[in-house]
């Protein structure tokens, strides 16, 4: 899907036709086009984005740290075997995925808490807060990553707070 509004050009990629992320973008793809044009307006031709967003699989050999979704760069990586492992609610994923297309939006960085406030922003913004709680409850249920579930508290405070 290619957007292009006020000068900002926008192209989300999806070649390995990942289900889930066509259905996002099908639901989303406006807003967020609408919220990259509008953040990038004041700044340069392209609002320092890149030209292009991929979404592609995350296969299990490259995911040492069990990942579910993340932001590398220009791409969102996905894995559908930790999806399912973790049992995502489609709303809960979409949640996710526009945690991650926020780090890009506002030229974040992940894992400073600054930033994964307002990556987690967007999935408010687009109406999908209480299922990205949701998502970091069950994040923390599944004590996979205990060593940051203090902060994790704090985001679903944060997104409490935004309600």
């Amino acid at each position: 899907m290619e957007y292009e509004w006020l000068g900002v050009m926008i192209k989300f990629d999806n070649r390995y036709g990942i289900e889930s992320v066509d259905a996002f973008l099908r639901l989303y793809g406006d807003i967020l086009r609408e919220k990259f044009a509008e953040n990038g307006s004041d700044s340069d031709s392209q609002g320092g984005y890149p030209d292009v967003i991929y979404f592609r699989p995350l296969p299990d050999e490259e995911n040492e740290y069990g990942d579910v979704v993340v932001k590398l760069d220009d791409s969102v990586y996905i894995s559908e075997r930790q999806i399912g492992k973790m049992g995502f609610s489609m709303p809960e994923l979409f949640a996710i995925l526009a945690h991650e297309l926020g780090h890009i939006l506002y030229h974040t960085h992940p894992w400073g808490f600054d930033s994964e406030e307002r990556a987690d922003s967007l999935a408010a913004e687009l109406g999908l807060g209480s299922q990205m709680i949701s998502a970091l409850e069950r994040i923390i249920a599944s004590r996979r990553f205990r060593n940051v579930t203090s902060a994790l508290v704090r985001r679903i405070q944060f997104l409490q707070h935004l309600a």
